[in-house]
């Protein structure tokens, strides 16, 4: 899900939730998200750092070390 942070208090006209300044919209949808940007609500998408996750090679440093 993308987050972007509120620049001016606004009621989403969909789901009649209150985001105030300063706080942050999570969304999926795009073209909502752009269109508040484009009327100056939000600001741009705050980028998540990779996750670390349990993929294939995600114990391929453990067993490494205790070869």
């Amino acid at each position: 899900m993308k987050q972007y942070p509120v620049l001016e208090d606004f009621i989403d006209k969909y789901t009649k939730k209150y985001y105030p300044k300063g706080s942050m919209y999570f969304t999926n949808a795009a073209e909502r998200a752009e269109e508040l940007q484009q009327n100056g609500f939000l600001g741009d998408e705050i980028k998540q750092p990779a996750r670390k996750g349990r993929g294939k090679n995600a114990n391929e440093n453990e067993n490494s070390e205790t070869e």
